[in-house]
């Protein structure tokens, strides 16, 4: 080997142990590419023009020679450290995992159905599978309370930075800074606060029953209608006003533009290192930086217009003006303006799909809702909660198909952790893919089967309580959970005490749940079915 050959290969080789081995680079990938580039171009021209006296000795084309071995060897290092020596090397996995995350990617591009993937995984290696480089995917049932538990010590992973440089709750890794901001939404979502809220779920509830009482007795795709209802309900908790597609009966540019967002995110959220390339190359970029001017002019409109009965945002502008004014604490404003919309909506749109899914597909099971229901004074969300064959309806629909199928991502501290029994190294990524692990029969008996009754009447069916974390657990627990419930209960109850609902023909419980994606959210496809008022 030449000196120029042997001077890349160890530039190569120390660069990829004493540098990219070592800590994150996601957010770093566009810098560390222009470095690449102006370096390998003033090389390139050095050679070129054989200015620098000591390359003369080199002979022409050294710089070439040094950019191409300096970059065959960084990968090469890469490829046989992750392969054979890497902490998981222990972990069984595909071989193609412990390469790159290309690996995982190229899984979700398939259908966008990685829980499914994940769990075929799981069923040909295990509880514990190598998805990654650096990740583990955990189905072992000790793992819930171990990641996400109270007592957990793991830190959000390299996946939260998505939003960047806008760090919503959801995307802030600072653990103390969390738990201060995790407050300020507390009281946004604290009891009193909800009752409050109840008056709007009753108005959107109400728009969203005369949108389907127009469409009697013809096939209708519910699960557009659902994602209307919940877009304008996050709306007006979070900019002041709906986005009145239940009104219009049309799609808007936000719903649109969130939802591409979304499938982007679930296409390539295990290489987090490219969204800056999204967001920072002139005409790639375009579509990033007219959607969120689009959502910078409703949070000025919102700021400008306080409601005269406070929503969600009200409690998050309270602290914005409290505190220092900051460019960053102003992108942190509109990225919370942008977790109130994703969170309470694609979330809920799903759920409510998967309720009627079954009720749709099982008229006795809806007889007996309506049954309970229609023995209630009225309908208020103090009397739903009471009902409960509705809450087993709705725990069975999370339970089956979560509207976070794949999970959440964390990260073990540097001093690892042991999951049952299983030492894991630190700076590992993890994750619990909830899909599996609540159809689990360690968990759950008869586990793939929609049987509301195991929260009811047979208890017994559930084996694991502890594992069933719908809106995820500890302090990084979904802080609108009981939003939702409302939500999910009111509608529900709403238009089952007003319809009967049925499969359209040609559409079947199957066919649909073969077609659910995987977004980091879940995404339901049209659900094609027929409303019939009650006789």
């Amino acid at each position: 080997m030449g000196t120029v050959s042997l001077i890349g290969a160890l530039t190569g080789i120390a660069t990829h142990i004493l540098l990219y081995r070592v800590g994150e680079w996601d957010l770093a990938a566009p810098s560390i590419v222009s470095t690449y580039i102006i370096l390998s171009i003033t090389l390139l021209t050095l050679d070129w023009t054989n200015s620098f006296t000591i390359t003369t000795s080199l002979g022409p084309g050294w710089a070439k020679q040094l950019v191409l071995t300096h970059i065959t060897a960084v990968y090469t290092s890469m490829i046989l450290y992750r392969a054979f020596f890497h902490r998981l090397r222990q972990f069984p996995g595909p071989f193609l995992a412990r390469i790159s995350n290309f690996y995982a990617t190229y899984l979700s591009a398939k259908r966008l159905q990685l829980f499914e993937e994940t769990e075929r995984l799981h069923k040909v290696h295990g509880d514990y599978v190598r998805l990654g480089p650096t990740e583990l995917s955990i189905i072992n049932p000790e793992a819930v309370v171990a990641l996400y538990g109270p007592q957990s010590q793991l830190a959000k992973g390299p996946w939260y930075h998505v939003i960047h440089p806008r760090v919503s709750l959801q995307t802030e890794r600072d653990k103390k800074e969390h738990a201060r901001r995790r407050k300020v939404w507390d009281q946004g979502f604290s009891s009193k606060a909800i009752r409050t809220y109840e008056p709007r779920i009753t108005k959107y509830t109400t728009q969203l029953t005369s949108a389907i009482s127009q469409t009697l007795d013809t096939e209708i795709n519910v699960s557009k209608y659902f994602n209307y209802y919940s877009f304008d309900v996050m709306g007006d908790m979070a900019f002041g006003k709906s986005f009145d597609m239940l009104l219009n009966g049309e799609d808007t540019y936000f719903l649109t533009s969130l939802h591409a967002d979304m499938t982007s995110i679930g296409l390539f959220g295990h290489l987090t290192w490219l969204f800056p390339f999204f967001k920072g190359i002139p005409g790639l970029n375009w579509q990033y930086k007219r959607f969120w001017e689009f959502l910078d002019g409703l949070v000025g409109g919102r700021v400008m217009n306080e409601p005269a009965v406070p929503d969600v945002f009200s409690w998050l502008l309270r602290d914005y003006n409290d505190r220092p004014k900051t460019a960053q604490a102003q992108l942190n404003l509109h990225g919370d303006s942008y977790l109130i919309v994703v969170a309470g909506s694609d979330t809920t749109a799903a759920t409510l799909s998967i309720i009627f899914l079954y009720l749709a597909a099982n008229p006795p099971l809806a007889k007996q809702l309506q049954s309970l229901l229609d023995s209630l004074p009225d309908l208020s969300h103090k009397n739903l909660i009471e009902v409960d064959l509705l809450d087993g309806i709705i725990n069975e629909a999370l339970r089956l198909h979560p509207a976070v199928p794949s999970g959440t991502q964390r990260v073990t501290p540097p001093e690892g952790v042991t999951v049952g029994g299983v030492h894991i190294p630190g700076g590992v990524i993890v994750q619990c893919p909830v899909y599996s692990v609540f159809r689990d029969e360690r968990n759950f008996e008869k586990p793939t089967e929609f049987l509301p009754t195991r929260w009811t009447t047979e208890q017994h069916l559930v084996k694991n309580k502890a594992v069933f974390i719908p809106f995820n657990a500890g302090p990084y627990s979904c802080a609108g959970k009981q939003l939702a419930l409302m939500e999910l209960r009111c509608v529900t109850a709403g238009l089952m005490k007003q319809f009967d609902v049925t499969l359209a023909e040609g559409t079947s419980l199957e066919e649909v749940l073969g077609k659910l994606r995987d977004t980091f959210t879940l995404v339901v496809p049209e659900l094609e079915v027929v409303f019939r008022r009650r006789g």
